[in-house]
């Protein structure tokens, strides 16, 4: 939950578009359309525009559109939907056109981060019945990612006899930065701290410090520990050594 609170705070949606097209004779449905208009997951604003259009129906008196985020971290995770306050009501058309479309932006997407839209609609009669209602995704709007691994650890004698001083490596063997990258580690199972890392560049190396007691049977480093930052790769965030 923490991490989706922290998606939704920083998440912004710009005022949409929505436009008509007088309605025909011709009372035709095809298949509502979804799709990316742009995407940008790289820059400092990373927005995506996404595009949902719909035609009447026969006994359709107005049609409703609603666009949903859906997000994805990592190459092999699932897809999230983000509860945007901004994204929950419908868009509805004037009465009596054929055609309704509508365009939405989201800006402040994450680094790493590949995102889609979930489009909803609906064909109303006058009263306000649901004819028929339908749901179509987007192609997906990505970019490349980074990867953030565990390198070396070695210790050295710490502040008091009975502590030690551990050294581990981070390093990002990605294609692009990442940003607040969490490092906590792990001495005989019990958790000494977690340590941020503001920013990573792409091919960069970090060292980070952590001091605790002297290791009896293993250390366990976490990077990313709570998954917050899409990596191409998930598999090397985490990384068990022999006491050093």
């Amino acid at each position: 939950m923490l991490r989706v609170a922290t998606v939704l705070a920083a998440l912004t949606v710009f005022p949409a578009a929505g436009f008509a097209a007088p309605r025909a004779s011709t009372l035709v449905a095809p298949s509502p359309v979804a799709k990316v208009v742009s995407c940008d997951v790289t820059s400092d604003v990373r927005a995506a525009t996404f595009y949902a259009r719909m035609d009447t129906m026969s006994g359709a008196a107005t049609m409703q559109i609603r666009v949903q985020l859906l997000e994805r971290l990592g190459r092999d995770g699932s897809w999230s939907k983000l509860d945007i306050p901004a994204l929950r009501p419908w868009h509805t058309s004037q009465p009596g056109v054929k055609r309704f479309g509508w365009k939405q932006t989201v800006d402040a997407l994450r680094l790493g981060g590949a995102y889609k839209a979930r489009v909803q609609y609906r064909w109303l009669t006058a009263s306000g019945t649901a004819l028929d209602t339908a749901s179509r995704d987007t192609p997906v709007c990505r970019g490349p990612m980074p990867n953030i691994a565990v390198g070396d650890l070695s210790a050295q004698d710490g502040p008091t006899a009975d502590t030690r001083t551990y050294r581990v490596t981070i390093q990002n063997l990605g294609k692009v930065a990442a940003a607040s990258v969490g490092v906590s580690l792990s001495v005989d199972r019990a958790i000494l701290d977690t340590i941020t890392i503001d920013r990573l560049a792409a091919g960069e190396r970090r060292t980070v410090n952590f001091t605790g007691p002297a290791c009896r049977q293993a250390v366990r480093v976490n990077a990313d520990p709570t998954n917050s930052i899409g990596e191409s790769i998930e598999d090397d965030n985490s990384q068990l050594f022999g006491c050093p």
